[in-house]
């Protein structure tokens, strides 16, 4: 009897030992994201941080850039409810930049040139290549229109994001990677309370930034001048210039290589998942910008190419305001500016393989 109540107690030993293992293997990850909705790459890139085994997603941050914050909480809120992940947080960020203004990129385009796009800034409802659910006009930004995917039921916290990460980088000191897809003006306002945060965080990943790009840039002429960091390039400066272990980035130059096209539409609307049927339902064709990003934390192997460069942002205000700025590893520079590295290759197969494993499982297991 007594064997046989050792056996059992080893056991469970076991079991708890392997569980907080597995536990620990997990990637504690923050995701900063401006997430436009519905099913847009934002909201994609979100569905695989809560589809995946690898990530303990710690909490979502909102931040105004592709649409303004309070209505992305909002569709972030309602895709928790979708994915079945309701456990996770959602934290309000910015509402708006550091600096930057609606009406300072109105007069950057009749001194300059018209920007194609400008975020929650634009008014689509004279377009006729966006969906219905896209087709809106410029709205305030208090303003949450009616969601086509559904209202949402769970509220956000009551801790802002800045205040939530703060928190959360000291609460696990050397393990949170925050990953930003969006503008960096959550990240630069928590530097802003606690500039530890740079030095407690294990990681800096961001989807942002445009280096030999011909095409992605938020007009034909500059690739450089990519959308997420130039809706807050003051936030950028701060952010990049702090003391980070170590920091990724996605530019829109490997972004542009990839694609969700028919094959995975139509692979992801052969599954019959509460997620299937709100991308098959709400996605587009496009670039997987955010979703890139996101898979190669699961994969990093994915990246086929990727280079050592000091990248930084101009910030006067004249025509390259907003634009990125890099050199390569070897040149002399002053002590702020930081080595990140900069992805600029995929293979593309692993990158859609696992995307459509993901988006097509079953509700992960809080």
């Amino acid at each position: 009897m007594k064997r046989r109540s050792l056996v059992v107690l080893v056991s469970a030993l076991l079991v708890l030992v392997l569980t907080t293992q597995l536990h620990a293997q997990k990637i504690k990850v923050i995701v900063d994201q401006d997430a436009r909705g519905p099913a847009t790459t934002d909201m994609q890139s979100l569905l695989i941080f809560l589809q995946s085994d690898k990530f303990e997603v710690l909490g979502i941050t909102t931040v105004s850039g592709d649409q303004w914050m309070k209505e992305e909480t909002q569709r972030t809120l309602r895709l928790l409810e979708i994915a079945g992940r309701t456990d996770v947080p959602v934290a309000e960020g910015a509402l708006f930049p550091l600096l930057n203004s609606k009406e300072e990129s109105e007069h950057w385009e009749n001194m300059y040139g018209k920007l194609g796009y400008k975020g929650c800034w634009s008014d689509f409802s004279k377009r006729t290549q966006v969906s219905e659910a896209y087709r809106a006009g410029y709205h305030d930004p208090e303003v949450v229109p009616h969601l086509v995917e559904g209202e949402p039921h769970i509220k956000p916290i009551v801790a802002s994001a800045a205040e939530f990460i703060v928190r959360m980088v000291h609460q696990y000191p050397g393990e949170v990677v925050i990953w930003a897809g969006g503008p960096m003006t959550n990240i630069a306002l928590a530097l802003r309370i606690d500039p530890q945060v740079a030095t407690l965080a294990k990681e800096l990943v961001l989807m942002g930034s445009g280096m030999y790009a011909d095409k992605g840039g938020i007009n034909s002429v500059d690739g450089r001048r990519e959308f997420n960091w130039w809706f807050d390039p003051e936030a950028v400066r701060i952010s990049m210039r702090a003391p980070w272990k170590k920091i990724t980035i996605t530019p829109i130059d490997i972004s542009v290589k990839t694609n969700v096209g028919r094959a995975l539409h139509d692979a992801i609307a052969n599954a019959d998942t509460p997620v299937a049927r709100y991308l098959t339902q709400f996605s587009e064709p496009g670039f997987m910008w955010d979703e890139l990003s996101a898979a190669a934390l699961i994969d990093p192997s994915m990246i086929t190419e990727q280079k050592e460069l000091y990248v930084d942002i101009d910030i006067e205000h004249g025509p390259s305001y907003g634009e990125t700025l890099f050199w390569g590893p070897d040149v002399s520079l002053p002590s702020y500016e930081r080595k990140a590295t900069v992805q600029f290759d995929v293979d593309t197969k692993k990158l859609y393989d696992l995307y459509i494993k993901l988006m097509t499982q079953a509700p992960r297991k809080r």
